[in-house]
């Protein structure tokens, strides 16, 4: 909403009803047929998918001022994921029908939520490549470099991601598991990167934070480049692998020895 207009952003908050969500309260259900469209005007949600096991992952997070819904609303189809208020949350919630004419009504409107569809298309596929290679450090790091960038809130300490998040939501976030998640915050509170809080992660040096995240392995290639980081072992090269053993020569005077008969006669002289 950020990048509307003042006359569009005027029309949009006058369009539809308030709504107002409790923490753990499901705004949207995955699967569902409704094509609403909700604008946050107030609070936080976790956008959550179902997996094969019965439970859930975290696909993103929406803050006040984003749409969440609008997929459905322009082409038709059910909801691909469910949306829980994170937060106490306060919405303008539309109909397709009123969101659509609105759309129509301003052309600028309409590049603005193409370019924010566009805009979380790209942050999905970014997010897939981020959490698809490297150390489970490296993974968080740049899951938390990204959630600065969008979600920080300057403290005295540094700058807190201000979205209530477990370890669990971290790990679904990085594509890590939980241990994994506890081990890598304990490297990056080693290398001053962070400092955590009760379900809240604070940033207390962003270059650290993200020279880690650069690394495809971590940490920086230079021993020493990042405090308190131990610089991991290099890989052992292979073994070469062993010539085959062969049997030993037989003794000379033994093979004459195995070569003669009951007599004492050597085979070769046998007449």
């Amino acid at each position: 909403m950020a990048n509307l207009s003042p006359d569009d952003r005027d029309a949009l908050l006058r369009l539809g009803r308030v709504v107002r969500y409790g923490t753990g309260d499901v705004l949207i259900r995955e699967g569902g047929p409704e094509t609403t469209v909700l604008l946050l005007t107030d609070g936080c949600v976790k956008v959550v998918g179902a997996v094969e096991d019965g439970g859930t992952v975290l696909l993103a997070l929406r803050v006040r001022g984003e749409l969440v819904g609008e997929v459905s609303a322009l082409d038709g189809q059910p909801r691909s994921a469910t949306v829980i208020a994170a937060r106490p949350t306060v919405t303008r919630t539309l109909t397709s029908t009123v969101f659509l004419a609105f759309l129509r009504e301003s052309r600028d409107a309409a590049e603005v939520v193409q370019r924010s569809v566009a805009g979380k298309l790209r942050g999905a596929t970014r997010h897939r490549i981020d959490t698809s290679g490297g150390t489970a450090t490296v993974r968080l790091a740049r899951t938390l470099d990204n959630l600065v960038r969008s979600y920080a809130r300057a403290v005295p300490e540094g700058l807190r991601i201000d979205v209530p998040l477990s370890h669990t939501d971290l790990a679904a976030l990085a594509g890590i598991s939980d241990a994994s998640v506890q081990r890598a915050l304990r490297s990056l509170r080693a290398a001053g990167a962070v400092t955590t809080k009760y379900r809240g992660v604070v940033i207390r040096e962003p270059d650290i934070l993200r020279a880690i995240a650069s690394q495809s392995g971590w940490p920086a290639a230079e021993p020493g480049a990042l405090p308190g980081v131990p610089t991991p072992r290099a890989p052992r090269p292979p073994r070469p692998k062993r010539a085959p053993l062969e049997p030993p020569a037989p003794h000379a005077e033994s093979a004459t020895r195995l070569a003669a008969p009951a007599g004492g006669t050597p085979l070769s002289e046998a007449g």
